[in-house]
């Protein structure tokens, strides 16, 4: 069932949920789902409504306050039913093993608290969710790249799936669920030991309040707002939750977008037409060179990408350039040259960082965030050790030749981002290193559990889509063997 809370007569929260699921992105609406499929009742509360709304996306007004510019701290998130999925581009890829291991780069911080094989338990019914059919997510086959230092990369294309077209019929005709539009969860009601969820309070756009009852409670965001709200409630309540170890908000991580450089191609079978060629840095070269993990595409015939405030400066200069040098006098790079963009792990960091904004509060009484978005040394020795990587690749198979970009030579590169927001609420078995334990929920609470990329300890090079989808679905499995005790 689903119902619109603004257009509500009566309270329409009935009785004790055996679930209360916040949010109804990829990770909360699949939590729901599976709980639901599993026996249990369950409320689904989503604070936009079937369509994007200014004033709900007014809520995501935030800053941008370090250094490395992140202007998608708006606009790489929806706000409304099926959360970013509305804008997902569809590539499905799962994390390496090397990115379940224990990592000296990782400054002193403990990686995944689970075996990869836990994490992909759910798979198959994470492909079967996404749309994916019989495509392989394995290391595709490419005989005439030859190379130790990548491997050709495993990934499928989603159509992309829309969550909230797919399942709303679904979700409206099911007799477990019942999905709530236009509910924005404004706090939780806590045990008198702050030990347990007692409610959830939700507000509609009539400024009404509600209060919803449930044994459990999944609060599932989004990266910045899953931090958000935590932060907001620990200044609400004078204690923050799940904060022993000074997590919450911390290690916010992005997958790197930079070009790492140009190369000629024209002289070397590999390169078809305009097709990239997708490698994976392998695992033994990152132990190696002690780099992070990453996807390059090899593009035949690409366009020049500029990040950052000087961006549009960047690209004039670009422009300039690109119209009186001849290609071998160039340091640029120029429509038509071969480049090298990527998809890189940003090292989880601890002054990488979402706080509150003690000055600007939005309708409902929250505090907004700013999010300092920082690049620390390991993140410029894995992006120059990269494009040092690819060079050698290319060039010891003959493919063409490699000029790194200057601002990597230089060792100050500008990356721009992907809109792949992780961590913040970091998973760890102790509670000195993360937000919530292996199975998600909230350190020193009983009965809260978080959902989605937030409680990645690390990134990975791998596009997170596929990832949050099986573990929500190991999330709501989970749920109703505790709900069943």
């Amino acid at each position: 069932m689903i119902i619109d809370l603004n257009a509500a007569v009566a309270n329409p929260f009935d009785g004790v949920y055996d679930l209360c699921v916040c949010g109804s992105g990829p990770a909360g609406m699949t939590v729901a789902r599976e709980a639901s499929a599993r026996g249990l009742r369950v409320i689904l509360l989503e604070a936009g409504g079937f369509e994007p709304s200014e004033a709900s996306q007014e809520i995501y007004k935030a800053k941008s306050v370090g250094a490395l510019e992140y202007y998608g701290v708006e606009t790489c998130r929806l706000r409304y039913f099926g959360g970013t999925s509305g804008h997902w581009a569809g590539r499905c890829a799962i994390l390496d093993p090397i990115d379940f291991e224990d990592r000296d780069i990782w400054d002193g911080l403990p990686g995944w608290p689970i075996a990869r094989d836990e994490a992909y338990r759910r798979l198959d019914d994470a492909r079967d969710i996404l749309d994916i059919g019989d495509q392989s997510l394995s290391p595709r086959r490419e005989p005439r790249w030859k190379s130790a230092r990548f491997s050709p990369s495993g990934y499928a294309r989603s159509a992309p799936t829309r969550f909230g077209e797919k399942f709303r019929a679904e979700l409206q005709s099911s007799k477990r669920v019942t999905v709530c539009l236009n509910a924005n969860v404004v706090s939780l009601d806590l045990s008198e030991g702050k030990s347990a969820v007692t409610a959830v309070n939700a507000a509609d756009w009539r400024d009404r309040h509600f209060k919803i009852a449930a044994r459990r409670t999944v609060i599932a965001f989004g990266a910045l707002e899953n931090a958000r709200f935590l932060l907001n409630m620990g200044a609400l309540n004078g204690a923050p939750i799940g904060d022993k170890g000074g997590f919450v908000g911390r290690c916010f991580m992005e997958h790197f977008d930079i070009v790492l450089g140009r190369f000629k191609a024209e002289h070397s079978v590999i390169w078809r037409r305009d097709e990239a060629l997708s490698v994976t840095l392998t695992g033994a070269q990152a132990r190696a060179r002690g780099l992070g993990s990453a996807v390059v595409s090899l593009t035949p015939r690409g366009e020049p990408r500029h990040f950052g405030r000087l961006a549009p400066l960047r690209g004039l200069i670009n422009e300039l350039e690109c119209t009186v040098v001849s290609s071998d006098g160039r340091s640029t790079i120029c429509s038509g040259d071969g480049i090298a963009t990527d998809i890189i792990e940003q090292t989880p960091n601890r002054d990488s960082r979402v706080t509150l904004n003690s000055a600007a509060k939005d309708r409902f009484g929250h505090f907004r965030i700013n999010v300092d978005w920082r690049l620390s040394k390991q993140d410029v020795k894995t992006i120059s050790g990269l494009a040092m990587e690819v060079g050698k690749a290319i060039a010891e198979q003959n493919h063409g030749r490699f000029k790194i970009a200057d601002d990597i030579l230089a060792g100050s590169p500008v990356p721009g981002f992907h809109c792949h927001q992780m961590g913040t609420t970091r998973m760890s078995s102790d509670p000195k290193f993360g937000v919530v334990d292996a199975n998600s929920r909230v350190h020193g609470m009983e009965n809260l559990y978080l959902a989605g990329s937030s409680v990645f300890p690390t990134g990975g090079g791998a596009n997170p889509t596929t990832t949050v989808v099986a573990l929500a679905l190991r999330l709501g499995e989970h749920l109703a063997a505790v709900n069943a005790r």
